[in-house]
């Protein structure tokens, strides 16, 4: 004990220099918090949001069926384990989009929009939903239970819908870490013909009509015209991409803070053609600078199962007078992707010790008749695409570790999300 308390010291009159230069080596978060927690002083020489960290491994957000629906993250620990935790501040709030390592999250009872980093516990109030605009909202009211519900008039023409869930995506245009500008902008179900968007501070949701969709409108009158959201998310500077209609076209949406901020569709391109088309899932993913796109597809076995794979590309979603293109990509070399709609995530390898890249992460659902009712049972997957090799990522608190399993509503959804530790205060 008598050596003991001499090394403390030692470690603790470290020069603040060193001690930042030192920080900056460290590429975990987890590891940055502990080694600011080494003691005061070293508490006192380095930021507590640094922003040299790389992408952080995300954790996966779900909630569980039975009640109370209690919302639970998943981390992983290497390639194919990790542990389960209870995450706070989600009680009664759904999450409907994660950005850059923010949920955001709406009051089923109050229409209340907020961003929350679960990592450093802060919050960023948004306009309530209510306040969106009188041309598509056309009522919210709250039942005895508790529950709100909206009376929206959609872009089909027909008897407006009520509904309490009426979001369809939500994603940020920037990092509210880096950018104080970020503008909110969310799709609602039924509606295609504009978006919503909002920047902090604002008191109510603002109107962006999509123009592109008029268009057509004005050039094939009375022919119906659908446009199905399939993924949406933000890349490079201010931008959005967009992938519709089974994957048969591509919208570029510029954000321009403001105020007011707002979402401009600028292109409506054709999906190039060397992307298959169809039903399948498609996931859009920022990374490293690029947008690539990720298709799923089935391919039979030697024992004549049908397993699940996916195809890569890297895309230009092209401009005003641009058009798409799109190369495929055997290998991501040491990438690796964890797939969610609106909410995918890309981490380098390297930056974490016992994980391989060119390998990609996806939830995976099937339907199960359980007493009687119709529920999902939920796994992780991580699939190698050198080999194809799929494996089952495994929750390893417990006697016996066993596969990660959970049982969810189908209209649950699984979010991604890397932890960020900036602050939307700086």
């Amino acid at each position: 004990m008598a050596d003991h308390v001499p090394r403390i010291a030692m470690w603790a009159g470290l020069r603040q220099h060193l001690v930042k230069l030192t920080s900056r080596f460290l590429r975990n978060a987890s590891d940055y918090i502990r080694f600011r927690a080494v003691c005061k002083s070293w508490r006192s020489a380095v930021p507590p949001r640094p922003r040299h960290l790389p992408t952080q491994l995300p954790f996966l957000l779900y909630l569980s069926t039975p009640e109370p629906r209690n919302s639970s993250a998943f981390c992983l620990a290497d390639a194919f384990n990790g542990s389960m935790r209870r995450l706070p501040h989600t009680t009664s709030m759904y999450c409907i989009g994660s950005s850059y390592g923010w949920l955001i999250l709406i009051s089923e009872a109050t229409s209340a929009v907020s961003l929350f980093n679960p990592v450093t516990d802060e919050d960023i109030p948004l306009p309530r939903l209510c306040t969106l605009p009188s041309c598509v909202l056309l009522l919210f009211d709250q039942s005895e239970d508790g529950i709100g519900s909206y009376f929206i008039k959609t872009d089909y023409p027909s008897i407006p819908v009520e509904s309490n869930a009426i979001v369809d995506k939500a994603v940020l245009s920037s990092d509210p870490t880096l950018d104080r500008d970020f503008v909110a902008i969310v799709f609602l179900d039924g509606i295609y013909k504009r978006c919503f968007t909002c920047r902090p501070g604002d008191r109510s949701w603002k109107d962006n009509v999509n123009e592109p969709f008029y268009d057509l409108h004005w050039i094939f009158p009375g022919v119906p015209q659908v446009f199905n959201l399939i993924d949406v998310v933000p890349y490079g500077k201010r931008r959005l991409c967009a992938v519709f209609n089974d994957k048969n076209n591509l919208a570029v949406f510029d954000v321009d803070p403001g105020p007011p901020g707002r979402a401009t569709m600028i292109a409506w391109n054709a999906m190039p053609p060397c992307v298959p088309r169809g039903g399948l899932p498609t996931y859009l993913i920022g990374s490293a600078g690029e947008l690539l796109l990720v298709t799923e597809f089935y391919m039979r076995s030697a024992a004549g199962k049908n397993t699940r794979s996916f195809r890569v590309f890297r895309l230009d979603p092209g401009d005003r007078d641009r058009p798409a293109k799109a190369i495929e990509v055997g290998d991501i070399g040491d990438r690796m992707l964890f797939l969610g709609t609106s909410h995918s995530v890309c981490v380098a390898a390297g930056d974490f010790p016992g994980f391989l890249g060119n390998a990609i992460y996806y939830v995976k659902e099937e339907k199960m008749r359980l007493e009687g009712e119709d529920t999902v049972v939920s796994t992780v997957n991580v699939v190698n695409l050198g080999n194809g090799e799929i494996t089952e990522v495994i929750d390893s608190v417990g006697s016996e570790p066993a596969g990660l399993e959970w049982l969810s509503d189908r209209l649950d959804i699984p979010w991604w999300v890397a932890p960020n530790l900036g602050s939307g205060s700086n």
